[in-house]
């Protein structure tokens, strides 16, 4: 916890790229707080900021996933509450799509994109405390699988296609929102040898690449 009370805060709100999930480890082991970017930005952007860490393996933009081993992995149902015990909030950033790839969920890169804004909507039509404004959102582009890879090409057949396909749908939709964005995926790659999650050098670069984007929007505030 931050106690500078002027600190501003983020809310980063994704799926195991987000929560910190070590390649290879099936979901049994986390990177600490020197290796994960949600650390890193709070490391880089010190006192001033607030980083909140909102991460969730196999988080989907707004579909329930069919396995009950699953439960409450809907990023729109859940979005609103998380919202609000977690305000005042001065950026909220979206890193999500990639588990809505999958076979399983059977969803076309659009249909993925709409369910994005539904997000947005909900996060610039909710409500603030007395004395705060809304929110800035950035929606980024999350990593591309790498089908290549035996455990990629087993949960994500098709997946590399249409996480290749959001990159231009997210940056569609961010225009038409009239919000921040970020492309990533040039420079971030996921762990070549499982296909589907950041290895520490990716969770470094991402963390680097949103840091600039931070300084850049509040530069262009002033």
């Amino acid at each position: 916890m931050n106690t500078n009370k002027n600190a501003k805060r983020i809310l980063c709100y994704g799926d195991s790229n987000t929560w910190g999930w070590v390649p290879g480890s099936m979901g049994k082991q986390r990177f600490d707080t020197s290796i994960c970017w949600t650390s890193l930005l709070q490391k880089k952007l010190k006192k001033e900021y607030e980083v909140i860490e909102e991460g969730l393996g196999a988080r989907t933009t707004s579909f329930d996933d069919p396995r009950p081993e699953f439960p409450e992995r809907n990023g729109l149902t859940i979005l609103p509450m998380i919202l609000e015990s977690h305000l005042p909030l001065d950026y909220v950033i979206i890193m999500l799509g990639t588990t809505d790839t999958k076979p399983l969920i059977n969803k076309t890169p659009e249909e993925i994109g709409e369910e994005i804004r539904k997000l947005i909507k909900v996060i610039k039509g909710y409500r603030v405390l007395d004395n705060t404004s809304s929110p800035k959102i950035l929606l980024i582009v999350p990593p591309i699988v790498n089908e290549k890879a035996q455990f990629a090409s087993t949960l994500f057949k098709g997946g590399e296609e249409k996480g290749k396909a959001l990159i231009n749908i997210y940056k569609t939709i961010s225009e038409e929102e009239n919000i921040l964005y970020l492309d990533p995926t040039s420079k971030v790659k996921v762990d070549k040898t499982e296909g589907v999650h950041l290895d520490k050098k990716g969770h470094k670069r991402l963390a680097k690449l949103i840091i600039e984007k931070i300084r850049e929007e509040e530069k262009e505030s002033e």
